[in-house]
């Protein structure tokens, strides 16, 4: 996976309906005074990816770093996959409040196109992330031409920009370390989609600011700014690009399991997250995700900790090994004079 394949993999799994609405951007950083939280937080969210990255190529995939937890890694997976399906829900939602009309039709269909590219795993999601990404970013930068106001006196939700990285990281925890292992240069990745992320963020904010107080106030916040059916199909491809990689965290955890509970495992995660979607996607982002960017940072913290932590005791035993005696519990080396002398091929028998 190279470096701008890479980076839009990672960009997929942030730019959901939560960011490119602005609901999530309004809630978590507020609209005053929002660039400094804003970069800050994008700076915690490329520590956190490459750490993830890391961690997955280290231990091999999220099943490997899931391992260093011990007799806590059954709880440590089904955090992570409450986790997974409330993002999974929170898409949903945002489906639904495109054409509340159509609801809960969209949600629906949603959950059938992402299915069907989960089917090809990672590299399904990278070729989707490859192809709508780019469109997504072209289409905030577009609504963004008419300029950008970095400041407005209503100061709507603000203060949780930290939560923001973590949150955003732990929802796609598990996929980040499936691909760190074919990442080739993660580095680089992490930072360009950090780039990326803060510039289509400011371009989110700064427009939003420049509306005024109609969108800071309001549930979908760039609709103001970017009205129309155009706005209406952007969202729809975010949702979709985010959705996919939601339902890959607990679609990989469930795989875990055989036959019919495998099946009857990912319905439930499909079931759980379709009706906690019902909620709507304000509800969600003001009472649920603050809770997981802290479980988020919460997570990436235990994940060093156990990682440094069984590096030291491996030390430890290599080095005991290094500094052992030799008690007598290995083969001695073998002299010539050890071996019985034989005068003749065939010998005599003695008198």
């Amino acid at each position: 996976m190279g470096v701008l394949c890479g980076a839009l993999f990672i960009v997929g799994g942030t730019i959901g309906a939560g960011f490119i609405t602005g609901a999530e951007l309004v809630r978590f950083f507020g609209a005053k005074n929002f660039l400094f939280p804003l970069i800050l937080s994008c700076l915690i969210f490329f520590i956190l990816t490459l750490l993830h990255l890391h961690l997955g190529k280290k231990h091999g995939g999220a099943a490997g770093v899931f391992a260093l937890f011990g007799r806590g890694e059954k709880v440590v997976r089904l955090i992570v996959l409450l986790c997974a399906f409330v993002s999974s829900a929170g898409m949903l939602a945002g489906l639904d409040a495109l054409l509340p009309s159509l609801s809960p039709l969209l949600s629906l269909a949603g959950l059938a196109v992402a299915c069907l590219f989960l089917a090809r795993g990672i590299g399904g999601i990278s070729k989707f992330n490859f192809v709508l990404v780019p469109l997504l970013i072209a289409f905030v930068f577009f609504y963004a031409r008419g300029g950008l106001r970095l400041s407005y006196p209503i100061a709507q939700g603000g203060g949780l920009g930290l939560l923001y990285a973590g949150m955003n990281v732990f929802f796609m925890a598990p996929v980040l370390m499936d691909a760190g292992r074919e990442m080739k240069r993660p580095l680089l990745s992490s930072l360009l989609a950090a780039g990326i992320v803060l510039a289509a963020a400011v371009c989110i904010l700064g427009s939003v600011c420049r509306e005024g107080a109609n969108a800071v106030t309001a549930e979908m916040p760039f609709l103001a700014v970017a009205k129309g059916k155009a706005f209406s199909f952007a969202v729809g491809l975010a949702i979709l690009t985010s959705l996919v990689s939601s339902l890959y965290t607990p679609f990989s955890l469930c795989d875990a399991l055989k036959g019919k509970k495998k099946i009857a495992a990912k319905g439930a995660t499909v079931l759980a997250a379709f009706l906690l979607s019902r909620l709507g996607l304000k509800g969600i982002v003001g009472l649920i995700y603050p809770f997981i960017g802290g479980a988020g940072i919460l997570f990436s913290a235990l994940c060093i900790l156990y990682d440094q932590l069984l590096e030291k005791g491996n030390k430890g035993v290599h080095a005991c090994g290094e500094h052992a005696e030799n008690a007598g519990r290995a083969h001695h080396e073998v002299e010539l004079e050890h071996l019985p002398a034989v005068d003749d091929e065939v010998p005599e028998a003695r008198p």
